[in-house]
């Protein structure tokens, strides 16, 4: 059980270690050897027999003096002590800066599928291509910036004598200080190219550089779950507004449809009573037509039918003469015209004569108190 766990471990810390790697290849190389650098180094660049010494922050170089190391050995013993309480403060790397001359700098293009396979390549490549030999030299490789083209990158090696950086190694080793890396001026002479020609503490180095982009990584990581939880949070409250807000809309579109609804109907019944009001005020009322034919028929005549179609009356009427019928209808306030729609007929027995006269009605002829009067009484 515990052989398995541990396997299990081990599995999972190879596949995090591949995983960090794959995603630190994605990042670009400026931003990788800031995160990688240390924050402050102590570095002694040998410039013609002398040690001048430089306090680097962040790829800022700040120089705080200068040591010769065939001064005489009081002088000597006092520049120790200083560069040594300078150089071994806690967590704070020291290394040894050669000059450009006296670096081989080499420019390839390998295959960008072999990365992990550039140093066997360059050592192959080393002892193919020059005199030197692997045991004579300290080598090191950086990736240059930029796109390569047909899948390769670009790629620098830089080569270095063992007979020039010992001596070196060995002066700064009699005063008690302890060399971390070693690397070389770039071409502006102002900054140190990203490489560690010391071998044996590159491990050392090359564990602590991926231990912090890992770090950078992770707060990178970290930083965008974070921007993308936001944004969910967001997005999540803009679709509940959103959501709130059209059930809001549906509502509001019901309650104005019903009100629309409520309108049309009033709207309907205000028509149907101007209508109302209409045809109440077009023509005078029955009761009032019944009046009116009563005062002007003589007793001898009587009524056995009406009808009102619009504007026009149509009565029939039974009289001894009805002759004399048509100029008294005629003279009334009520009818405009008064005509008969039939021919006259004679009835022997009841010794009458039944005739159809049909009338016009005019809408202004009763006043308006009188009509209300007796509409109210009907």
């Amino acid at each position: 059980m515990t052989s398995a766990f541990q396997a299990t471990l081990e599995a999972s810390r190879k596949f995090a270690s591949w995983w960090g790697t794959e995603l630190a290849e994605l990042v670009p190389s400026p931003l990788r050897r800031w995160a990688t650098q240390d924050a402050r180094r102590t570095v002694f660049s040998a410039e013609n027999g002398r040690f001048v010494h430089y306090e680097e922050s962040r790829s800022r170089l700040v120089q705080r003096g200068e040591t010769d190391p065939q001064a005489d050995r009081t002088s000597q013993n006092s520049g120790r002590l200083a560069v040594h309480r300078l150089s071994k403060r806690p967590g704070r790397l020291v290394g040894v800066r050669l000059l450009r001359s006296a670096c081989l700098i080499r420019r390839l293009e390998l295959p960008a599928a072999a990365r992990r396979d550039f140093d066997k390549i360059l050592q192959l490549d080393l002892e193919r291509a020059t005199p030197f030999r692997h045991p004579d030299v300290y080598v090191d490789h950086f990736i240059e910036d930029g796109p390569g083209s047909d899948g390769k990158v670009s790629v620098r090696q830089v080569v270095v004598k063992r007979q020039v950086l010992d001596p070196i190694l060995q002066q700064l080793a009699a005063r008690g200080i302890k060399v971390d890396f070693a690397d070389c001026w770039d071409d502006t002479n102002k900054h140190g190219l990203p490489i560690n020609l010391l071998h044996g503490g590159q491990g050392e180095l090359a564990s602590r550089a991926r231990y912090r982009l890992r770090r950078v990584l992770i707060l990178c990581l970290c930083i965008l779950v974070l921007s993308c939880s936001a944004v969910g949070v967001g997005l999540s409250k803009y679709m509940n507004a959103l959501e709130r807000l059209e059930a809001e809309t549906e509502s509001a579109k019901d309650k104005a449809l019903a009100v629309n609804s409520s309108l049309r109907a009033i709207e309907g019944s205000l028509t149907e009573v101007a209508e109302l009001r209409r045809l109440k005020t077009a023509r005078p009322p029955v009761i009032r037509i019944f009046e009116e034919l009563t005062r002007l028929l003589p007793d001898t005549a009587w009524v056995t039918s009406l009808r009102i179609e619009g504007d026009a009356l149509e009565v029939t009427i039974v009289a001894q003469s009805t002759s004399e019928l048509l100029p008294l209808l005629v003279r009334s306030p009520l009818f405009t015209t008064a005509d008969l729609s039939t021919p006259v007929t004679y009835d022997p027995d009841r010794r009458s004569e039944r005739a159809t006269v049909r009338m016009t009605l005019k809408p202004a002829a009763i006043p308006a108190r009188s009509g209300g009067d007796r509409e109210g009484k009907g």
